[in-house]
């Protein structure tokens, strides 16, 4: 995968999936799956959605990262779909985003330790020349065991929880505090691939693009 800004444009005529992230492990899904992939990572504030219905919220955040990746490609060739996706952490109806320090990551620990939260993650298919995007979310429950003061400490000290929502990664040192998954395990990770797979079918019929 290449940056938008670093691809030719002869490139960018075939069949693209521009994703509107700079997300690795995003990438890394997309590419398992066998699909070209440009990375266009948008500046589109997430704290903005933060605030009202995760459910709602998560969609229109990634529409807003779809629509930003398609204004940055210059000419907006035919035959890309942009995919924008936002992952949302919540717990009792608040949202747990990027932690910006070690004391609210540990505050996020401590709350998701012994219970269970859901993971929410909004998806987006836009393309330049298609009439209407396609929007969907989807929802893993995760359940973490309890944590003690000492391993959460010992966690904080890695750049793990950092970057992530709700201050863990499941598929990195964060999966040691999960006891069980309800769900697409993916979407934890940050993109639902049974269900984009799904989208990118249906988006591919009613758009008349072929990827």
């Amino acid at each position: 995968a290449v940056r938008a800004a670093q691809l030719p444009m002869t490139e960018l005529l075939r069949p693209t999936i521009v994703l509107a992230s700079a997300s690795p492990r995003r990438r890394e899904l997309l590419e398992r799956l066998g699909l070209r992939i440009v990375v266009c990572p948008t500046d589109v504030a997430e704290e903005a959605f933060a605030e009202g219905d995760p459910r709602r919220n998560a969609p229109l955040a990634a529409l807003a990262k779809a629509r930003r990746a398609v204004e940055t490609i210059a000419n907006r060739p035919d035959g890309i779909v942009a995919l924008g996706a936002d992952t949302m952490v919540v717990l009792d109806g608040r949202i747990l985003g990027k932690p910006r320090d070690r004391d609210e990551a540990r505050r996020f620990l401590l709350a998701l330790s012994g219970r269970a939260h859901s993971v929410l993650t909004g998806l987006a298919l836009l393309a330049p020349d298609a009439s209407a995007p396609r929007l969907d979310v989807v929802e893993t429950r995760v359940r973490f065991r309890p944590l003690d003061s000492a391993e959460i400490e010992a966690y904080l000290d890695t750049p793990d929880p950092y970057d992530k929502a709700g201050g863990y990664g499941i598929q990195s040192g964060g999966g040691r505090f999960v006891q069980a998954v309800e769900g697409d395990y993916y979407n934890v990770v940050g993109l639902p691939v049974a269900r984009l797979v799904e989208m990118l079918g249906e988006f591919m019929d009613t758009s008349g693009l072929r990827i």
